[in-house]
């Protein structure tokens, strides 16, 4: 995960919220995400309370207002007290009724935070908000990972490369050509109240190690190696079907050393497939990860063969398939 999370204070006496009872002392924060998030326009304006610790959190998402007469995302007070840029909380990308939130696409770039406290020595300072936003952001990669853009307003998503570029001139004048292929639907993958209250929820959770694995194979696609994405995609597959494996015999009172001797045997994803079947554990109606996981991770590993972006998001897209049908628990 980024570490370009930052919680900057600003100064005690703004607030748009009444201190909860009990707790009288109150620090804010702009929290700057590493990343841009595509959120459901639903969400604009909500704010959501929290616990965490000893302190009660104040977790404000910006609305849409009007600036230059022109429709922004902001909260009206902060905008109006520190006259922030246009894009500093995040873009409108389209609408169609700005009075219907659902016909809203958007991305967020800052939130805002405020902490109350019972004593003013347990306020948080910026080093463990930023702490703490990290856990969240992290949440909400594992839940909702679709939903992260790149900094661009041209391009879809952090999942995107350029598969072809041409300079040539006509007419005297230099010219362009790019086309961008994408993994992920833009349509889709739009953060919600509920993702944020389940990554609030699991903020000091472990992630599962399938998804670990599974978060790990989507960082390498965007970081263009294609070789790590499709050893991730592989691990995380041959993680699940042993976690499988392991949970009937537990199921079935299989002693622990019985369960070692087979795991020795079936240490391969073809052993863990055959075994699965011999235990009649259903894999049917999954996609073909043997074709376009494990085949291309051979490749890898045996001749030192460098997938191409199609073979490496299409063994991401398969494994992420495989681990939702298989009911994986995003979360330990």
């Amino acid at each position: 995960m980024s570490d370009m999370i930052v919680a900057q204070r600003i100064p005690k006496r703004q607030g748009s919220n009444n201190s909860p009872e009990g707790y009288p002392y109150k620090r804010a924060y702009f929290v700057n995400l590493a990343e841009r998030y595509a959120i459901d326009g639903r969400l604009l304006g909500k704010c959501i309370r929290f616990c965490y610790e000893d302190l009660r959190l104040s977790l404000d998402i910006p609305s849409v207002i009007k600036k230059n007469g022109c429709p922004e995302l902001g909260i009206p007070w902060l905008l109006k007290t520190y006259g922030l840029d246009a894009g500093y909380w995040g873009k409108i990308n389209n609408y169609q009724n700005l009075d219907k939130p659902e016909t809203i696409h958007a991305w967020l770039a800052v939130v805002f935070v405020e902490c109350f406290a019972k004593y003013s020595s347990n306020l948080l300072n910026p080093s463990v908000v930023q702490k703490l936003a990290k856990k969240i952001v992290y949440s909400l990669q594992i839940i909702k990972p679709d939903s992260i853009r790149i900094p661009s307003d041209e391009v879809v998503n952090d999942l995107c490369v350029v598969k072809h570029s041409v300079s040539f001139k006509e007419a005297g004048r230099p010219q362009a050509e790019i086309r961008i292929a994408s993994v992920i639907d833009d349509g889709k993958g739009m953060l919600t109240l509920s993702d944020i209250h389940t990554a609030l929820k699991n903020i000091n959770q472990t992630v599962s190690a399938p998804y670990e694995m599974l978060w790990n194979a989507r960082t390498n696609l965007s970081h263009n190696d294609m070789r790590a994405a499709v050893l991730n995609c592989a691990t995380s597959i041959e993680v699940t079907l042993k976690k499988k494996i392991s949970d009937y015999f537990d199921a079935n009172h299989t002693p622990n050393e019985l369960q070692e001797y087979v795991f020795k045997k079936a240490d391969g994803y073809v052993q863990l497939v055959e075994l699965s079947k011999k235990l009649k554990i259903s894999l049917i109606g999954l996609p073909n990860v043997q074709e376009t996981v494990m085949n291309p991770r051979n490749r890898v590993i045996h001749g030192g063969y460098v997938p191409s972006f199609e073979e490496a998001t299409i063994a991401y897209r398969d494994t992420r398939e495989l681990l939702t049908l298989l009911d994986v628990p995003l979360f330990e």
